[in-house]
């Protein structure tokens, strides 16, 4: 009886290490090859790089406009954000940045959607003024001129959201409309409708710089969204957001499908501030974002001093610049940004590690695809501090 007992759990055992041997052997089978571009070309406060800019892929043609930084000083030291209006291409044959036109007014924290191999939208985003609610369709003119065409503007001003397409269907969602916050997600179809559809809001907690990306399975449709943060309210505090949800477009409805979970620590982990791009119609490739507990105790620690109701205005003034003065001057490694590529398995609903590289390690960072190529441009290396650097991927 004890014989048969011991073998059972052998065949248990070895079932188990068999399943986790074809898990290492999927995220094995997706490698990245990694290439830094140069960065010749990027000149003045651009030389310092960007977090949040617009993007696309034209003709083959990569393509970054817009973006912000803080060329000289931090926020808490006196500094101001600076917002940029540039529109660059890098030359393939000169390796080297140029300028190529200019956007209607500098901005960033928009979105970036592509339409086809040869235009794209470039959705909302923000000024140091205001929200924008403006779209422009972007192509490329053969002598390699930018071209921005007005498109239906949103419904509302929104920044910090997410967005993605399928088809002719193009989709956002955000936490904040017109100042309002909310679980606010809309569509519009680039090919039938000249206005954006207000759709089922999303559940859970509303989600700044969160990340969305669509896929088509075995037929139908979906919208997944991950990540980004609430920085509370009178009502809650802070929340990182780590529901995987998705969107049924045929269903015209929300679901949970999973949790954000590392598959080796088994702990959750962030997607604020990451990116996100489709692979082989069934995977999700993710990279970058902040670490789910230092941003955490970040933003609650701001929300506590704020809504610390024994203290004076310019006591609080105080305690936020000295949170701030030791928070924004810690070095890179103390962030602890995801360094990770992971990639969610829509079949199984679960994740693959894929890589850990430190070029991975950005958050606000954009992302623009086609097929398995894709480049990761520039972002926040810490808090305040920006990277000049983007890398090619090529996925096998």
């Amino acid at each position: 009886m004890k014989r048969t007992i011991i073998i059972k759990t052998l065949w248990a055992l070895l079932f188990i290490l068999s399943f986790q041997s074809c898990n290492k052997t999927i995220y094995k089978e997706m490698k990245i090859i990694h290439t830094k571009l140069p960065t010749t070309g990027l000149t003045g406060n651009l030389a310092k790089g960007v977090s949040a800019s617009y993007a696309a892929l034209l003709n083959g043609n990569l393509i970054v406009a817009g973006g912000a930084n803080f060329p000289d000083k931090l926020g808490f030291e006196g500094g101001k954000k600076a917002f940029y209006d540039e529109i660059l291409i890098f030359d393939q044959e000169a390796k080297e940045w140029k300028i190529i036109g200019k956007l209607p007014q500098a901005s960033a924290y928009g979105v970036s959607v592509p339409l086809s191999s040869e235009a794209a939208l470039w959705i909302g985003g923000n000024t140091p003024s205001e929200s924008l609610s403006e779209v422009y369709k972007v192509s490329l003119i053969e002598n390699k001129t930018i071209k921005l065409d007005s498109f239906p503007q949103l419904p509302a001003t929104m920044d910090n959201f997410a967005g993605c397409s399928i088809n002719n269907k193009v989709f956002v969602a955000g936490a904040k409309a017109n100042g309002e916050e909310g679980n606010f997600f809309y569509a519009t179809d680039t090919q039938k409708d000249s206005t954006w559809t207000r759709l089922p809001d999303y559940p859970g907690i509303p989600r700044t710089q969160p990340v969305m990306t669509a896929l088509k399975i075995e037929g139908r449709e979906y919208i997944y969204l991950l990540g980004g943060f609430f920085g509370g309210n009178d009502m809650l505090k802070p929340q990182m957001a780590t529901e995987v949800i998705r969107y049924s477009v045929a269903d015209n409805e929300w679901e949970k499908v999973a949790e954000q979970t590392d598959p080796e620590t088994k702990e959750l982990f962030s997607l604020g501030g990451a990116t996100a791009m489709p692979v082989d119609n069934r995977y999700i490739l993710y990279i970058g974002g902040v670490n789910h507990h230092v941003f955490l105790d970040a933003i609650t620690s701001q929300y506590d001093i704020v809504n610390d109701s024994t203290t004076t205005e310019e006591q609080k003034k105080e305690l936020n610049h000295n949170f701030s003065k030791n928070y924004m001057t810690q070095p890179i490694e103390y962030y602890k940004f995801n360094s990770e590529y992971r990639a969610f398995d829509t079949q199984t609903n679960t994740w693959l590690t894929i890589d850990n590289v430190s070029n991975g390690a950005r958050a606000g960072a954009t992302l623009v695809f086609e097929g398995k190529t894709f480049f990761a441009i520039q972002g926040e290396l810490k808090p305040g501090v920006r990277s000049s650097e983007t890398w090619k991927g090529e996925i096998e």
